[in-house]
């Protein structure tokens, strides 16, 4: 990938500077603190590329009553034409803003109300009963509130609930797609075209699709997935063309150019500030923002509400999005009071990215610009883990051992690689030896994620620190012909491995399933999760198929 194009364009002039950052930034009306700053998101957008491998990221900015724009990589699979700034982005779930917008407005005009039952509008919604625990209704689904699994069939099977109405929390898209179905419904048009006209006409988003279409691909950033999907996600790993895929879902199906995006973010700005010309009164436009429900009690400041996360940056509120699709990552942040706001998106889907920590430092680095003081430091990328050192020592299995050395290197078989933190007690890494599964590090405290590191778990293996007694227990038959790779032709599920380690099943090899029926399993945390996995085709008392949820896959083992 090339990184040594740059240009910055200040007003009506033009000129190619030398610099760190290879990104086009393109910065009409800019003056000096604003200029220094884009340098800065500049910098940051290419070491965001050269850390995770990105084949292309675009960036609107918004600052006041200037917009900006960063651009990065190339647009075609060849790598010899750059982007223009005129490409469609697929955004993602940032579209459900779009899909509470309708309801919001759709309630101005008395088709609904927030509190309706789904089934008033949509009866055809093959949901639980009320007395399953409470009603669905279009607040509760637009907040993740109603209990729903993530991605199961809208349409296609019988749904349940993981809790009752209100009762907890869990993202659900297929409550989100029930949500667009109804609009459409309502309005007797697709919901693309109810979206083009009800959402971004007005807001002169001329060039933003409601739908991804085949017709429209031209016109996007050549796009990627990693090469191996079936093996963990690492850093700048391999990437090949990925598979296109239409879509029209509730859950996310806007595709945008980034100049659409810097007026959605203004819009959002406004009804930040309690102004929802031209698409809300000022009164549904504070309607939007008010009491937005909590995601985990552990976290009481992380909210959402109504297709909108609502976030706090050193005592600042935000709000904010990402949107992940088969072969795009997105997201946004805006600072109302500031009257700031970046949005940006890379053409790579499946390894587990979002550019939240760009969006997020474009924010500071623009206030600071407004501000008049200095640019701050934007977040690093690749430190280790303030407790790497718990993982420092020698590790045996049955048949090999490993070492992990200072500065989070792991050695085995003589040969050396680097691990990569992947979240809490989790790592990855590249060695031939261990590339296959998730490093899964095991502690003898009663709480996850305290006491002493006494064993690293592997797949189906169990490393066990030198001196430390953490020995597994036999993997029951029962459980040992479950495990295996499921995998689905279609790019949305792809692939799920399922591992028997010891007397459990773990999803991935890392997170652990709990039984609920003769070959039913859910995930063991949280313990309401709405997921459910279902075994069947049996042969040779081996299942070949898995049910995630409502959606079919294949057994095809290595």
């Amino acid at each position: 990938m090339s990184l040594n194009r740059r240009v910055f364009m200040v007003g009506a002039a033009s000129a190619s500077m030398a610099g760190a950052a290879g990104a086009a930034i393109i910065a009409p009306g800019a003056n000096a603190a604003e200029a220094r700053a884009l340098e800065a998101i500049a910098a940051y957008v290419e070491a965001h590329r050269r850390h995770f491998g990105l084949p292309a990221l675009g960036v609107a900015l918004v600052s006041g009553g200037k917009s900006f724009t960063i651009l990065s990589g190339t647009r075609d699979y060849r790598e010899t034409q750059p982007l223009n700034g005129d490409e469609l982005w697929q955004i993602g779930s940032i579209s459900k803003s779009f899909v509470a917008l309708l309801c919001l407005s759709l309630q101005a005009e008395g088709k609904l109300t927030l509190d309706d039952e789904l089934r008033q509008h949509l009866p055809e919604a093959r949901l639980p009963g009320v007395s399953s625990g409470g009603p669905f209704t279009i607040r509760g689904l637009l907040d993740h509130t109603t209990g729903l699994p993530d991605f199961a069939p809208a349409m296609g099977t019988k749904l349940w609930r993981g809790f009752a109405a209100g009762k907890g929390w869990s993202y659900s898209n297929t409550g989100y797609d029930l949500l667009g179905k109804m609009i459409a419904r309502i309005e007797g048009k697709p919901l693309h075209q109810v979206i083009e006209e009800r959402v971004c006409k007005p807001l002169g988003m001329a060039a933003t699709r409601g739908a991804i279409q085949w017709r429209d691909r031209t016109r996007y950033p050549s796009s990627y997935a990693p090469v191996r999907p079936d093996r963990p996600v690492l850093n700048a790993m391999a990437l090949a063309p990925a598979a296109w895929v239409d879509a029209d879902l509730g859950a996310g199906s806007v595709a945008a150019p980034l100049a659409d995006m810097a007026r959605y973010l203004r819009f959002l700005i406004a009804v930040g500030q309690g102004k929802g010309t031209p698409l809300l009164t000022d009164n549904q436009a504070r309607l939007w923002l008010e009491n937005p429900v909590p995601q985990d009690p552990a976290e009481p400041a992380e909210t959402y509400g109504l297709g909108l996360m609502h976030r706090m940056d050193d005592g600042r509120a935000l709000l904010h999005h990402t949107g992940g699709m088969v072969s795009f990552s997105s997201a946004f942040h805006v600072d109302a009071a500031a009257a700031v706001g970046a949005f940006a998106s890379c053409a790579v889907g499946g390894i587990n990215y979002r550019p939240r920590l760009i969006t997020l430092f474009a924010l500071r680095a623009l206030r600071a610009a407004a501000s008049g003081v200095a640019i701050p430091t934007p977040p690093a990328l690749g430190v280790l883990p303030e407790n790497a050192g718990d993982f420092v020592g020698s590790y045996a299995a049955a048949d090999r051992g490993l070492t992990i050395l200072p500065g989070l290197m792991i050695e085995v078989d003589g040969q050396r690689a680097a691990l990569q933190p992947a979240g809490g007690d989790v790592m990855v890494t590249a060695h031939p030896g261990l590339v296959d599964w998730p490093l899964v590090v095991v502690r003898d405290g009663k709480q996850p994620g305290t006491g002493a590191v006494v064993a690293i778990d592997h797949g189906p293996h169990r490393f066990i620190r030198s001196g430390a007694a953490a020995a597994l227990p036999t993997t029951p038959p029962e459980l040992a012909v479950l495990a295996g790779h499921y995998q689905s032709d279609d790019p949305w599920i792809g692939g799920i491995s399922i591992v028997a380690r010891g007397d459990r099943l773990y999803l991935g090899g890392v997170d652990p399933l709990r039984q609920t029926g003769k070959d039913e399993w859910a995930p063991a945390f949280p313990k309401n999760s709405p997921e459910r996995l279902t075994f069947d085709g049996h042969m040779n008392l081996a299942p070949q198929v898995l049910v995630w949820s409502g959606r079919r896959l294949d057994r095809r083992d290595p």
